[in-house]
């Protein structure tokens, strides 16, 4: 039996509601254990507080960017070559994931954290964002002017935002009929405009920063053409393809940490 009109609107709410609420990252212990080594402190914003840990007291600042459901436990992988190379280390949970408050949330919000984080902790040298992080650091640099870095390093790049739509699709199993009212949804809340100009295909070419992108061509959460896209329109990204590695593996793997570090170190 179809739904009513009421019943369907009920069920969009919900949905909508979910769509802005991000799966929580389950921390390993070698990840939390790198965590307790660190500085960890918690910093207000609009919607209680952030989790941050920061590790090294010298050095240029690094700021690590988690995606959407990730947290800056899986960030932890970077933090001693970093170290090791000499820089200062600092992530932090976006709102609504990890160990930050908050239930929902969405680009709009976790973008000005940014601007908090810096405020605390200084102008960055570089930022390193993985997947949904990286339309976050990119919307962040352009349209908030936040203070630009000297590098930036990308890992599964989220190319336009209302792709996240029929991901999101796929993963809950919804029906078209659902999908289509969200959509109404959102554009009413946010507006369609805006939400369309969101994407990275079109940020990054505003930023001209050296920049080294990685993506794995397994990888199954955002796909390799994404990064493939961004990669043709941003003039001073380097796009390196991996395989087998999906779409974290990148973040664990040594060889990848020693070519960021390299791509750090390097002049020009």
């Amino acid at each position: 039996m179809k739904a009513s009109a009421t019943e369907s609107q009920a069920i969009v709410k919900k949905v909508y509601r979910a769509f802005f609420s991000p799966g929580k990252y389950e921390a390993k212990s070698s990840d939390q254990a790198v965590l307790e080594r660190g500085s960890n402190d918690r910093v207000p914003f609009e919607a209680g507080e952030l989790a941050v840990t920061t590790w090294g007291n010298t050095g240029p600042s690094i700021l690590l960017m988690h995606g959407w459901g990730g947290s800056r436990a899986q960030m932890t992988g970077f933090v001693d070559p970093l170290l090791k190379a000499g820089y200062r280390v600092v992530a932090y949970d976006q709102p609504a994931h990890g160990e930050s408050d908050g239930i929902t949330t969405n680009i709009l919000e976790i973008a000005p954290t940014m601007d908090l984080i810096a405020e605390r902790e200084g102008k960055f040298y570089a930022i390193i964002a993985h997947s949904f992080g990286t339309l976050i650091t990119s919307y962040a640099l352009v349209k908030r002017k936040f203070p630009p870095p000297a590098r930036l390093v990308y890992f599964g790049a989220f190319n336009r935002l209302l792709d996240s739509l029929p991901r999101f699709q796929v993963v809950a199993g919804l029906s078209d009929e659902i999908m289509a009212g969200l959509r109404e949804m959102l554009y009413e809340n946010f507006g369609q405009e805006l939400l369309e100009s969101i994407t990275n295909e079109s940020l990054t070419p505003q930023i001209h920063i050296p920049a080294l992108m990685f993506h794995d061509v397994t990888d199954n959460v955002t796909p390799i053409s994404d990064s493939r896209a961004i990669a043709q329109v941003w003039k001073t990204a380097t796009l390196i393809e991996t395989s087998g590695l999906n779409h974290r593996g990148p973040l664990q793997s040594d060889s990848i940490h020693e070519q960021v570090v390299s791509f750090l170190k390097s002049p020009g």
